[in-house]
Order: structure tokens, then C-alpha cells, then sequence
């Protein structure tokens, strides 16, 4: 008999224990950074993270937010996938002196539990318009009207007083921390993460109790897709980006055999994707340019050249923007398979590009040697340009680019023999059709 209370009472206290042990080890927070203005970037990170709390089973996301504003369009990209995530998001302005205007306010309201730091702002959201000669507000009250009734049902969802946030938009009005928890435009004044962390415990969200004064905080690190976005977002990088690549596509039609016209339109992929085109659509065409300059260096104008150099460019764009970095539903493949995605669009590319680089490094070595004399006489070469008695133009021989010149008019892309060479010019001779 004393055997089976021993029994009970070791299973019960393994009950104890276990119940102990789970208390004790509540689900972990994710927190993550939005700084500057809202760009396609901004979405890219918020997108992530939500995927990241998903895989590490997090009870809550803090958003900590520091904007001026930014891209409407991507305003209502953030704020809708705030809402509809399974996982409750708090957003947070801080630190010290940080401001959620504009578009940061429509985010603030659109998380379940908006706090505040001390000394921060929130406010000014009437649109504005970026002209040629500066910035100008917005009045047409077509776009005031939509802006008003949106985040007043975005301040209705989350139970707070959507009047005053009206007047955000309205009125440019702006409050400070005291002032927006006193007129019920956000839940809580924190002074940092960790008070933030014991001010929501016990909270209720979604009908899911937050249990986060003892919960580990963990950081996100965006991934290397966001990075890149960040940089191509700004208004400069784009837009010298997009001015490049008109000049280099008409260089290079222009003036073919330079390869500018390659970079052109990787450059202009790149400006299109800072100004907010699709990801992966943008990443599906950086692959097939990618592939398809690769088998034109292959096949069509065997050698290395810009060509292949901008095959492997775009190829590695492409993988790097087309795999997600945190596992996304939108995907209809497992993780195991994206990872195996990310293999075989990258390896081959690693491969090719350490061939050629193979390539370039035995051509550099047959360029140090001083050829002999005579060796180029009746040998072949191909025009890159058009050349004739009173214009000089590029062939390629042997993989490698030589100034040419003919007593005649001899069009791009045609075989020629070489006669002579005078200095570093080579003389040529348009090939004659059936003839070896």
C-alpha cells in the first residue's frame, strides 16, 4: 500500500514540476527596429518578422518605431499585415526623442497595444506631395477624406479614440506621450523595453493572455534582402541608379562590345525595385536575363567578357531576392525544398562564376606574353562595332578585344581576316561567305 502513495506522490510532484517549469519559461518577445522613412524595405522587415516570430513561437512582436513618414502605399501594406498577423504586434515609439509621424502614426494605431516612451511624438499626417521643387501638402479633399475615414476605423478596430486620431490627419496634430495616453489614443508611457515588457503582462490580446514580464526578448537581424532594399529605397541611390542605366543602355547600343548595355538594365531592375516594384517578379527576371547572358557568353561570343559578368551579377540578384530568408505561407514548397531552391539557383552560379574567373585569370597570363611576329596574319576575328577606312573599331580575337581597321565598310558582328598589324591596330578584311 505504501508503494502506490509513494507513487502518487512522486507523480504529483512531477505535475508540480512540470507546471513550475512552464511558468517559469514563458514564450519568448521578438522585438524589431523601424527607423527612418517608410520604404519598401520597411515592408520587407516587417514581413520578416512576423515569419520570425511564427518560427521561434513568440507571444508578442515590439515594433519600436523612430519616422518621419513615408510611401502610402506601403503604409497600407505594413498596417494590414499588422492586423491580420497571429501573433500580437506592440508597437513602441522610442528611443528618447523619437517621433512616429505620418505614416508611423497609421502603424502605432494599427498595433493591438501602441506605448509610447517619455519624450517622444506622435502626429502630422496630412499627405504630402514630392515635386521637382520641393514638397507640397496635399488638400484635395478626395485624398483627405479617404486618409480621415482610414484611421479613424484603424483607431475604431483597437478601441481608441478615433476623433483625435482624425485630427491627425485633418489638423497635422501632434502629442506627445502624456498627451496621446490622455486623450486614449495609445494604452501605455514606457520607459524602456523591460517596463514595457511588466506594464502589458497579463494583457489580454486576441484572446490570448501575454505573459511577458519574465519573457526572454530576442532581437531581429534582417536578413542581407533587406539591407540591399534599404539602400535602393533611398530616393539618390535610385534615381542615379535609374539616370546610369539610360546612358549606359544608350552607350551601349551605340557602342557595342563594352557591355554597358548589360549593366544598363541590371541598374535599371535595381531603380525600379527601390521605387517599389514587385519583388518577385523582379526576381524571376534578374534570373532569366541572368541565364540567358550566360549561354550568349557560352555560345554566341565564346570568351569571357561583360557579358558573363552580368550573367552571374543578375543570377545572384535573382537567388537572393527570390528565396525568402524566414519561411512565408505565400510559398507553396516546405522550407526543406526552399533551402534546396537556394542550393540550386546559387551553386551553379558559384561554379560558373569560378570558371570564368578561371577563364580571365589564364586570358590576363596569354595577355603578358608579346605575341610573335606574323602570328595574327590570315588568322580570324569578329567585329564588335562597325569599322571602316575612317573609323577604328573593336574585334574580338582569341577572346580578346583589338582595335581594328579595313579599307572598306565592314558592319558589327561579321568574321573578318586579319592581314596585318600595324602597332596595336589590327588591318582586316571582311570575310567572304563560303569560303574557309
Amino acid at each position: 500500500m505504501s508503494r502506490h502513495y509513494t507513487v502518487v506522490f512522486f507523480f504529483i510532484l512531477f505535475l508540480l514540476t512540470c507546471s513550475v517549469s512552464s511558468k517559469a519559461e514563458p514564450k519568448p518577445v521578438l522585438v524589431t527596429r523601424i527607423e527612418g522613412p517608410i520604404t519598401q524595405a520597411t515592408v520587407e522587415l516587417v514581413e520578416e518578422t512576423i515569419q520570425h516570430a511564427k518560427n521561434i513561437d513568440a507571444q508578442a512582436i515590439i515594433l519600436t518605431i523612430d519616422t518621419p513618414g513615408g510611401g502610402l502605399d506601403e503604409t497600407h501594406k505594413i498596417t494590414e499585415m499588422i492586423q491580420q498577423s497571429l501573433v500580437p504586434v506592440i508597437g513602441y515609439v522610442y528611443p528618447t526623442g523619437a517621433t512616429a509621424w505620418s505614416a508611423g502614426t497609421f502603424i502605432l494605431l494599427s498595433t493591438q497595444i501602441a506605448a509610447m516612451e517619455n519624450h517622444t511624438v506622435i502626429g502630422s499626417c496630412q499627405p504630402v506631395e514630392i515635386t521637382s521643387t520641393g514638397t507640397r501638402v496635399v488638400d484635395d479633399s478626395k485624398y483627405i477624406n479617404a486618409l480621415k475615414e482610414w484611421i479613424r476605423s484603424i483607431a475604431d478596430s483597437n478601441g481608441r479614440n478615433a476623433t483625435i486620431a482624425e485630427q491627425f490627419v485633418t489638423k497635422n496634430l501632434n502629442l506627445n506621450a502624456t498627451q496621446a495616453l490622455n486623450h486614449g489614443v495609445i494604452d501605455l508611457v514606457a520607459s524602456n523595453i523591460r517596463e514595457l515588457l511588466r506594464m502589458v503582462n497579463d494583457s489580454s490580446v486576441n484572446g490570448e493572455t501575454l505573459l511577458t514580464e519574465n519573457a526572454s526578448v530576442q532581437y531581429h537581424s534582417p536578413s542581407v534582402r533587406f539591407h540591399i532594399l534599404s539602400i535602393l529605397s533611398d530616393p539618390t541611390v535610385y534615381s542615379i541608379l535609374l539616370m546610369l542605366s539610360i546612358f549606359s543602355i544608350i552607350f551601349g547600343i551605340h557602342t557595342p562590345g563594352y557591355g554597358a548595355e548589360v549593366f544598363g538594365v541590371i541598374m535599371l531592375l535595381l531603380a525600379l525595385l527601390g521605387m517599389g516594384f514587385s519583388l518577385p517578379y523582379a526576381s524571376i527576371i534578374f534570373l532569366t536575363i541572368g541565364f540567358i547572358l550566360i549561354l550568349i557568353e557560352v555560345f554566341v561570343t565564346p570568351g569571357f567578357g561583360f557579358i558573363g559578368f552580368g550573367g552571374i551579377i543578375s543570377i545572384l540578384l535573382g537567388a537572393i531576392f527570390l528565396v525568402p530568408s524566414y519561411s512565408n505561407m505565400r510559398w507553396l514548397i516546405t522550407p526543406k525544398y526552399q533551402q534546396l531552391l537556394l542550393v540550386v539557383a546559387v551553386v551553379p552560379t558559384v561554379l560558373i562564376a569560378a570558371f570564368f574567373v578561371f577563364v580571365l585569370y589564364k586570358v590576363m597570363k596569354i595577355r603578358k606574353k608579346k605575341p610573335a611576329l606574323g602570328e595574327f596574319e590570315g588568322e580570324e576575328a569578329v567585329t564588335l562595332g562597325e569599322i571602316s577606312s575612317s573609323k577604328t573599331g573593336f574585334v574580338k580575337y582569341r577572346g580578346e578585344y583589338w582595335l581594328a581597321k579595313s579599307d572598306k565598310r565592314i558592319p558589327a558582328r561579321k568574321k573578318v581576316v586579319i592581314e596585318k598589324k600595324e602597332g596595336s591596330v589590327l588591318v582586316v578584311s571582311e570575310k567572304e561567305e563560303g569560303k574557309d
